[in-house]
């Protein structure tokens, strides 16, 4: 699909104007270290997603927390604390100079250039019905790999009046595409779709993911 040429350079400038942000305001409680600096293949997970983002998107923020790279714009503390990475949404939302911004946390080692270009070719048909986009991969819903777009930062004052945190809460006022991967690309990407919504929580998931990266 995005594999012909004229579409992809016509995707690749369309992301050249959007925005990234890297959401890192977790206190890594389940991890019992810093999951930032866990190292994949003698890289951080904070510059395998920083770098993946770096080249598509027009800017990188770092929200959460203090981070220097040379790929990065700057960053962010939350402006909400203590209510998780919908927090750190509204404040990327509030500080970003775009329409349409993708977010990301730290839980993708795999994270994948090409599964980003499929979502956002996918997305970006539907920006004059839906407010963001948030994927369906085999395993459920990954709202912290999605698109969000300013309008959400109304309905995310909403779900904190109601101190309601999840992110979901945000589809309940207003439009949120939810995306299914496999129903549109087809079985022949069930592979790389599930390596790359691969989620590290636990320091065991660190563990079985790093032998996954070193089998790479």
């Amino acid at each position: 699909m995005i594999a012909e040429p004229i579409i992809r350079v016509s995707l690749l400038e369309k992301l050249a104007s959007i925005n990234a942000f890297i959401l890192c305001g977790g206190r890594s409680s389940r991890m019992n270290t810093d999951k930032a600096l866990l190292q994949y293949n003698e890289k951080s997970l904070i510059d395998i997603i920083i770098e993946s983002c770096a080249g598509l998107f027009k800017k990188v923020f770092i929200v959460g927390r203090k981070y220097q790279s040379p790929l990065l714009s700057g960053y962010f503390e939350d402006e909400i604390k203590d209510i998780g990475p919908l927090g750190g949404i509204y404040t990327a939302l509030k500080r970003t100079d775009q329409e349409y911004n993708f977010f990301v946390g730290l839980d993708y080692p795999f994270i994948d250039k090409e599964i980003i270009l499929y979502l956002s070719h996918l997305f970006m048909s539907k920006t004059s019905t839906y407010e963001g986009c948030i994927p369906i991969a085999p395993d459920g819903m990954h709202p912290l790999f999605a698109y969000y777009s300013r309008y959400c930062i109304g309905a995310i004052k909403k779900c904190v009046s109601e101190q309601n945190y999840m992110i979901r809460c945000i589809a309940r006022y207003t439009n949120i595409y939810f995306l299914n991967l496999i129903d549109e690309l087809g079985e022949k990407k069930r592979k790389d779709i599930e390596r790359c919504f691969v989620n590290i929580n636990r320091y065991e998931d660190y563990e079985s993911t790093k032998h996954m990266a070193e089998k790479a």
